[in-house]
């Protein structure tokens, strides 16, 4: 009688090790798992702000492209220096008085709409 109660003491032994096992790697995997999806929400994040920042820098070096260009340096020495090249008629343009600019980069700066 002796040796079945020690051996039904030993088999709750060995399924309340059995089940402590199995929570305990059930518990592992849910932790992984909710890494595993921190990550990919990281992951997803990182990629839509290296995908705004490639685009703006294709933006900004269309920018430095137009400025470096000579069309620009021509159009500045127009409007800012009154440059006229030979054979040109130079005249002036009187109207309204131009709204002032809009806080923000010069480069994004709108021409006002009339």
């Amino acid at each position: 009688m002796r040796l079945r109660s020690l051996l039904a003491s030993r088999g709750r032994l060995v399924f309340a090790a059995a089940v402590l096992l199995a929570a305990y790697f059930a518990y592992d995997a849910a932790l992984g798992a909710i890494r595993t999806y921190r990550l990919e929400q990281q992951r997803a994040a990182a990629e839509a702000e290296l995908a705004r920042l490639e685009a703006q820098r294709d933006y900004l070096q269309g920018v430095l492209d137009y400025v470096a260009s000579d069309a620009y340096v021509e159009q500045v020495a127009r409007r800012e220096l009154c440059y006229v090249r030979d054979g040109e008629v130079p005249f002036l343009v009187v109207g309204p008085t131009p709204e002032p600019a809009k806080p923000g980069p010069w480069w994004e700066a709108q021409a006002p709409t009339r």
